[in-house]
């Protein structure tokens, strides 16, 4: 039996059910534990929407839309502070929905409990940006030696 990538799946079936790595989407997403509805992609991204996207080296990566740029996109993690530009060709899907933690209950991005996470994303971000600070300036400190 062949394994097929993402891009396959999305293709073939216009919608996949993939686990996710990592902690880079945490709290909405945990590291193998939670599953995610991506689609394939049929027109342009705005900000909010959780793209997957695949670099050159051939990671895939699932990551916020902050802001929509010409022929590009910036994303950014939700328990990240660093952003990416990201070109339109990247983008091979978008999250719909996923199933947290293992758990049977499907929560759509149209949901009103969706809704009110994506309300806490700029407080969320602003204490990540603070918490990095001191090690942001100490590191700026010591490149000068």
């Amino acid at each position: 039996m062949t394994r097929q990538t993402i891009e396959q799946v999305l293709a073939q079936q216009g919608r996949g059910f993939f686990h996710t790595e990592g902690d880079s989407m945490e709290p909405l997403l945990h590291h193998r534990q939670s599953t995610v509805v991506i689609e394939a992609v049929s027109g342009p991204l705005k900000p909010y929407d959780v793209a997957l996207y695949r670099r050159p080296t051939g990671e895939y990566v699932l990551h916020r839309v902050v802001k929509v740029l010409d022929g590009a996109y910036l994303i950014c993690g939700d328990n990240r502070i660093w952003r990416e530009r990201v070109p339109r060709s990247w983008i091979i899907g978008v999250m719909t929905g996923f199933y947290a933690d293992q758990s049977e209950a499907y929560v759509s991005c149209d949901s009103s409990a969706y809704q009110a996470y994506l309300h806490t994303l700029k407080g969320r971000y602003r204490r990540l940006w603070f918490r990095a600070l001191p090690g942001r300036i100490r590191n700026k400190l010591f490149s000068f030696r």
